[in-house]
């Protein structure tokens, strides 16, 4: 059976004990699906540095799915206008995790940060006659697509 086949085997295992769990423990405040994902990533990742095993794209995809969960965590839980960072917080996921599976890039740290500088002057000008077309548009990016 290929390695990929276990993977999902195991992401299924780790889904259906954590329902257990949280049925049992009437914890609703965690998703089990995100559980899985980020287990199953984090021990890839673990044996990844020990060199045990050395599927980095598999190790991605599953960080990016958790990313991903984070973005959607994020985004149902802010405020409407805070939403204007949202490019800003993707762009930060991708980059935390390139680093941590490839190298890290000081000149994407800085496009970073000028990028969430940016994204923050517009948040701050946001009532501007100026810029409140600009910011709804931002803002609307994602909606009714």
């Amino acid at each position: 059976m290929e390695l990929i086949t276990w993977i999902l085997i195991g992401i299924s295992l780790l889904f259906f004990l954590m329902l257990i769990v949280k049925s049992l423990t009437r914890n609703k405040k965690f998703c089990a699906i995100c559980f899985s994902v980020s287990l199953t990533w984090v021990t890839l990742l673990i044996l990844y540095f020990l060199k045990i095993f050395n599927d980095k794209i598999l190790i991605a995809i599953l960080m990016g799915h958790t990313s991903l969960g984070l973005f959607y965590l994020w985004e149902k839980n802010v405020r409407e206008k805070f939403k204007v960072f949202r490019l800003s917080l993707l762009l930060t996921f991708i980059f935390i995790i390139y680093s941590i599976l490839e190298i890290f890039s000081f000149s994407s740290l800085i496009f970073l940060i000028i990028l969430w500088f940016l994204f923050f002057i517009i948040y701050i000008f946001r009532t501007k006659k100026n810029m409140r077309n600009f910011f709804n548009k931002i803002l609307e990016c994602c909606r009714n697509w």
